[in-house]
């Protein structure tokens, strides 16, 4: 079981470069909504520390997120768990979470 993430939780490229992510009102955790992978990908990349050059490229978009829960779901689709892996447009591409909440888990 990984914690649920939330429009609060760290969501990040490898260079510290953070999303934003949209949130489902339907569930919250502490009154603060919690989001599917859907609402984030697609979602902006603000902050990465790599700088355009010929040889390497700033995360700017976030192209891919996975990591839902199989049971816990919102409007049809699993939450987003801690554990969310995926890739932005970056040289860097990988992405990763921490939840920032220990109230709710799910499998």
């Amino acid at each position: 079981m990984a914690f649920v993430l939330t429009t609060s939780s760290d969501v990040h490229c490898p260079n510290q470069g953070k999303v934003t992510p949209a949130g489902q009102s339907k569930l919250t955790v502490d009154h603060v909504a919690v989001t599917r992978p859907d609402g984030i990908s697609g979602k902006s990349v603000t902050g990465c520390t790599i700088t355009d050059s010929s040889s390497t490229v700033q995360c700017k978009t976030v192209v891919s997120a996975t990591g839902a829960a199989q049971k816990l779901h919102v409007s049809g689709a699993g939450v987003a768990l801690a554990t969310l892996s995926g890739a932005t447009d970056g040289s860097t591409p990988g992405l990763s979470a921490s939840a920032g909440q220990s109230k709710l888990k799910a499998a």
